[in-house]
């Protein structure tokens, strides 16, 4: 593993991709272990961390800290190394989530940068994103605008979409970086600067596109808390606007 290689096209792209970084088997037992912790604790989740479809499919759930795998991989040595090389400091972890799209239900994530959802004042961060499913054009595999996290943190608009409650308010303005579309495997990972702009479609394919993530931060990055509260503020809207 050529960290100084990975390093250098994250940096360029603001995104890479690691084939192969979760076996089979493990991804085979991580599966069935995340339908089972879900339904255990479907109740659990406040509404601002838990969406659901259509038919009554859950499509993403935000507050996966507490699940068993979550911890575990958080702990991996291989990606605790990747992660301190992309960042450039010490880290610390800063939640996990579940992307599931159901088949022919999957619900779009419009696009958007994460940091403005985040709120970090330095914006060193990182989502590490890992394929749970097969994931392509056909089934709402993400989507980069490779190279835009050089742009800094750009101006987002209340978008209404359960899970993703943020866009670009300006997304003509991305017309000239190459939007980039990976193909994955279960068990390939996405790594993505917290400032790249990035979506995905709906999943209306009659298969399923579970991605799983794990977020990491600098050490000493702190919350920008003017930014966290205009977030939340337009956050309480829209979940209010859903019930």
């Amino acid at each position: 593993m050529n960290l100084n290689k990975l390093k250098k096209e994250y940096d360029e792209n603001g995104y890479i991709v690691i084939r192969n970084f979760l076996d089979k088997t493990i991804i085979r037992k991580i599966k069935e272990n995340l339908e089972e912790y879900i339904n255990t604790n479907i109740n659990s989740f406040s509404k601002r961390n838990i969406n659901i479809s259509n038919k009554g499919l859950v499509n993403s759930v935000h507050n996966m800290e507490k699940w068993k795998w979550t911890k575990s991989i958080q702990k991996n040595i291989n990606l605790i190394k990747i992660v301190k090389k992309f960042i450039g400091s010490d880290i610390k972890n800063f939640g996990s989530e579940v992307f599931a799209k159901p088949a022919k239900y999957g619900l779009a994530s419009p696009m958007h940068q994460d940091n403005f959802y985040w709120c970090i004042d330095d914006s060193k961060g990182l989502t590490v994103w890992i394929a749970l499913d097969k994931s392509s054009n056909l089934n709402g595999a993400v989507s980069y605008y490779r190279g835009s996290h050089n742009l800094g943190l750009l101006q987002h608009e209340p978008s209404f979409a359960p899970g993703s409650s943020q866009k670009i308010k300006f997304i003509k303005g991305l017309k000239n970086f190459k939007l980039d579309m990976p193909k994955l495997n279960p068990g390939d990972c996405l790594i993505h600067n917290c400032l790249v702009v990035h979506g995905s479609k709906k999943n209306l394919s009659n298969k399923s596109r579970i991605g799983w993530t794990l977020r990491f931060i600098g050490k000493k990055s702190k919350k920008d808390h003017f930014l966290k509260k205009y977030y939340e503020a337009q956050l309480k809207k829209q979940i209010s606007s859903r019930n």
